[in-house]
C-alpha cells in the first residue's frame, strides 16, 4: 500500500483534536464519577433503608384497643404503628380526646387519627382506611334493675340511654334516641348505670367488659349484661378506621397503608395482635397436675383422658363453665374447662381439663 495522503484539511483537524486527546482520560474519569453519582442518588431515593419520615398521629384512651396506659399503646396502636412503619413513616402517637384528635387531623397538626368509626359525616369530610379491625357495639344494662325490653324505636327512645362524648354511634340507635345522657368516659357511664341514673349504656362489647373488669370500677361485673339479639336497635358491628385529611398527598399515603393492611390481615402477626383484644378472663393460664401422677390430664368433653402434659403447660381458656360466671349450684364431681394448649407437645390442641388444674397468672 502507498503512503497516506495528508491534505491541508486533515492537518487542520489534527491540530484541533490534539488538546482533546490530551484531556480525554480526565474527561472519561469525570464522566464515570458523574454517572456513578447519579446511580447512587437514584439508589438512595429508592432504597428501603432511607430514613423514615417522622409523622404525628392522634388517638384517644379506649381500652382494650388503644391508650397510653396499655402495653405499647394497645393492640390497635401496635397495628397502626406497624402499618405506617412499613409504609415508610416513623409515627409518634399522642393521646388526647376524640374531638381534639379529629380537630388535629382537620388542621394538619396530625397526619391521621385512629381508631374511629366510619360515620357518614366523617366519610364526607375525611379519608378513611379499610377497617383496621371489626368491633361490636352493644347496649349494657344493670341486671339489678331488670333487662329493658326493646321491640321498637319508641321503646328505646323512652329510656335514658348513656353515651360517651366524642363517639359516633350507629344510625338506628342515634335515630331512636332523642338525646343521649353524655359522659366523659366509659367508666363514668358505668358508674351512672350502677347508680340507676341511666337505663342503658351504649359502648363496644370489649371496651365495656374491660372497664367492668378494671379495679377502678367498684361495681360487680356480674351485675351487668348487654341486650342480646341482632336487632339493629340494640346491636351493630362496625369497622374501626385510620382517618386522614382529604388531600392528594394523604390519598397516596392511605393507598400504601391499605395495601400493607391487606397483606397483614393474612398473617399470623395480625391474628396475634387482634387476639390481645380478648378480655383478661380468657387469657392464658398455667396447668398444674391434680392427679397423683404429677402430670396434667388433657381430656375430651366427656372427661375421658386423651393426652398427658407436663406441669407448667400453658393454655388459653376458650369457655368458662357456668359455675364460674353464673349462679353456682351444688358442686359437681368434676368441672371441665375447654382450653386450647399454647405450648408443649400438645400445642394447638383443643381439649378439656379439670378446673382444679387451672392456675391464674397474677394480674391476669
Amino acid at each position: 500500500m502507498g503512503s497516506p495522503v495528508v491534505t491541508p484539511n486533515s492537518r487542520r483537524l489534527s491540530v484541533r483534536l490534539k488538546p482533546l486527546r490530551s484531556w480525554a482520560p480526565a474527561l472519561v474519569l469525570v464522566g464515570a464519577v458523574v454517572a456513578a453519582t447519579g446511580i447512587v442518588a437514584v439508589g438512595l431515593r429508592n432504597s428501603p433503608t432511607a430514613p423514615s419520615r417522622a409523622v404525628l398521629v392522634s388517638s384517644g384512651a379506649w381500652a382494650p384497643f388503644v391508650g397510653p396506659d396499655l402495653p405499647d399503646g394497645g393492640p390497635v396502636t401496635q397495628l397502626v404503628v406497624e402499618l405506617l412503619s412499613r409504609s415508610g413513616y416513623s409515627p409518634e402517637v399522642r393521646y388526647t380526646s376524640w374531638a381534639l384528635a379529629e380537630e388535629k387531623v382537620s388542621s394538619g397538626a396530625s397526619i391521621g387519627a385512629f381508631p374511629l368509626v366510619g360515620s357518614e359525616p366523617r366519610r364526607n369530610k375525611f379519608l378513611l382506611s379499610d377497617p383496621l379491625i371489626d368491633f361490636e357495639y352493644v347496649l349494657f344494662y344493670n341486671r339489678r334493675s331488670g333487662e329493658p325490653k326493646i321491640s321498637s324505636a319508641g321503646d328505646l327512645g323512652a329510656l335514658r340511654v348513656g353515651g360517651i362524648a366524642g363517639y359516633d354511634y350507629w344510625d338506628e340507635l342515634e335515630s331512636a334516641v332523642p338525646e343521649f345522657v353524655e359522659f366523659g368516659s366509659t367508666l363514668e357511664g358505668f358508674r351512672a348505670l350502677a347508680d340507676g341514673r341511666i337505663d342503658l349504656l351504649a359502648e363496644g362489647l370489649l371496651s365495656g367488659q374491660a372497664v367492668l373488669a378494671d379495679p377502678s370500677f367498684a361495681g360487680d361485673a356480674g351485675d351487668f349484661g348487654h341486650l342480646q339479639g341482632d336487632s339493629p336497635l340494640v346491636h351493630s358491628v362496625q369497622g374501626l378506621h385510620f382517618m386522614m385529611a382529604d388531600t392528594d398527598e394523604a390519598a397516596s399515603v392511605m393507598a400504601k397503608l391499605n395495601a400493607m393492611l391487606t397483606k397483614m390481615r393474612q398473617s399470623q402477626e395480625y391474628e396475634d395482635i387482634v387476639a390481645e383484644l380478648e378480655p383478661s378472663a380468657s387469657r392464658e393460664v398455667t396447668l398444674t397436675p391434680v392427679a397423683a401422677s404429677g402430670l396434667v390430664e388433657l381430656l375430651d368433653q366427656g372427661g375421658k383422658r386423651v393426652l398427658l402434659a407436663p406441669k407448667g403447660t400453658r393454655a388459653q381458656v376458650l369457655a368458662w363453665p357456668e359455675a364460674f360466671v353464673e349462679t353456682a349450684g351444688p358442686p359437681p364431681a368434676q368441672v371441665l374447662v375447654k382450653v386450647k394448649i399454647t405450648n408443649g407437645p400438645a400445642q394447638g390442641r383443643v381439649l378439656h381439663v379439670d378446673a382444679r388444674a387451672l392456675l391464674l397468672d397474677p394480674g391476669a
